[in-house]
């Protein structure tokens, strides 16, 4: 089925904006990215279950009882800005799910979930099944040249793949009335490296769908404030950031948007509002280290502020904005899936506002909307603080923490970056806060 032309549709344009149109906008950025350390809104969260973070972890393989683990990967929203000297800054929008260390998950057929693809060769959308995708991923990709190597070149492990493990959230983004964010989903892999990716991503969004390595060394902001791997649409070879509109704002047109489930199942949701992130596990050289730490937060003391302010909550539309250069999809590598780890699918349904409050009624219909994904599935819980799940999605290979992980990751970094030991504590301790670490697991665990 035909759905619509990739690049014939009509993109929203960022308005110049007024000085006092900036002002605006700043203010909004400040507080959306400020929910993360507002007590009232988090208080609000957790009455539902659900926390408010700024960086999620969406892991393929941690171990048991653990924050780091064999394939784990950290995933922020990250909005750019310049200010009046045009100096960039660049803030982590907040993210409601689910907390990080249980990371509950869910297990679904890939064969539920679909993509629109066309988008990276400039041709008109259409459906497939991301079962399919994993199966011949080079019929959709702008240039399959680029994929390296004489190995069969496909992303499905079909003894593993039958399901796929899956989480499910709600992304904040700052958008005045009449307004357009423009924003990068950011992914650092801990065991990925420069031409030794251990994760390929697919970012699927209502104009299509795109596949990329990630080795942590492209598409970073300069700014040295957040790390990780900066995700683009891919429009015909040309890489793109994303885009969000209120749904009030939005020029109805093709409604075409990716799935997840039966039609019954995703029937309140419009799509519009919907992103899939999803990460492929790569054969890799094995690096010594990698670590998952505690939810970054900004150094800012917690604020009610939002107690005298109302929420102006709707969907947000997601699109695509300029071209910026060539989109880098293999990279000229001999990539192959590594059949150990499952493919890991993030649900994002992204919303609006402008002031960064929600209300308890929004909060409510965002677990509700989290929990429509989890309840497709017969199997739901943690595989990191449950032991032995009998779950296909549990990662094959040792589940205990190394007593060695923490030096083997500090020599790493120190060989990797130049820099010294204390140097990376000190930006670690600023990044991600004083209590990074994480006790070793218990002996319980050893029994897998």
């Amino acid at each position: 089925m035909v759905v619509a032309a990739a690049e014939k549709k009509e993109k929203p344009v960022p308005k110049v904006l007024t000085k006092a149109e900036h002002a605006e906008y700043r203010m909004a950025i400040e507080r959306t990215g400020n929910m993360v350390n507002d007590s009232v809104q988090q208080g609000l969260a957790r009455k539902q279950g659900l926390d408010i973070l700024n960086v999620t972890w969406e892991d393929t393989g941690r171990y048991k009882g653990s924050s780091v683990g064999p394939n784990i990967s950290d995933m922020t929203i990250q909005v750019f800005s310049r200010d009046t000297a045009e100096k960039m800054s660049v803030t982590c929008m907040p993210v409601i799910r689910k907390p990080n260390f249980a990371d509950e998950t869910c297990d679904l057929d890939p064969k539920t979930f679909t993509l629109l693809i066309g988008n990276a060769k400039g041709k008109d959308l259409r459906r497939i099944s991301l079962h399919d995708f994993l199966q011949s991923p080079m019929q959709y990709l702008s240039k399959p040249d680029s994929w390296a190597g004489r190995e069969s070149k496909t992303l499905l492990a079909p003894l593993r793949d039958s399901k796929v493990l899956v989480s499910a959230q709600a992304c904040f983004l700052p958008i005045p009335k009449g307004g357009l964010a423009t924003f990068n989903p950011v992914l650092f892999n801990y065991q990925s490296s420069k031409e030794n990716p251990a994760v390929l991503t697919i970012l699927a969004t209502r104009e299509g769908t795109s596949a990329t390595v990630i080795d942590n060394s492209r598409d970073t902001f300069e700014t040295g404030a957040v790390w990780g791997q900066r995700l683009f649409h891919n429009a015909n070879g040309e890489r793109a950031s994303l885009t969000g509109q209120r749904e009030s704002d939005f020029k109805a047109g093709d409604a075409s948007a990716p799935g997840v489930g039966t039609p019954d199942a995703r029937k309140p949701e419009s799509g519009l509002n919907m992103v899939l992130l999803i990460q492929v596990p790569l054969k890799h050289k094995e690096i010594a280290g990698g670590f998952g730490a505690d939810d970054l937060a900004m150094s800012m003391a917690p604020s009610s502020k939002s107690a005298s302010r109302s929420s102006n909550v709707e969907n947000a539309v997601i699109g695509h904005g300029e071209h910026e250069g060539p989109f880098t999809e293999v990279d000229n590598l001999p990539i192959e899936r590594d059949p150990r780890f499952p493919v890991r699918v993030t649900v994002q349904f992204y919303k609006a506002t402008d002031n960064g409050v929600a209300s308890e009624g929004d909060l409510r219909a965002i677990r509700d909307q989290i929990d429509r994904v989890y309840n497709q599935s017969d199997y739901v819980g943690s595989l990191v603080t449950q032991g032995t799940t009998g779950r296909i999605t549990e990662y094959e290979g040792a589940k205990v923490q190394p007593a060695s992980w923490w030096e083997s990751f500090w020599r790493k970094q120190e060989g990797e970056t130049g820099k010294s030991r204390e140097q990376i504590r000190s930006e670690l301790r600023e990044l991600l806060g004083k209590d990074y670490e994480r006790e070793p697991v218990t002996a319980m665990y050893l029994r897998d």
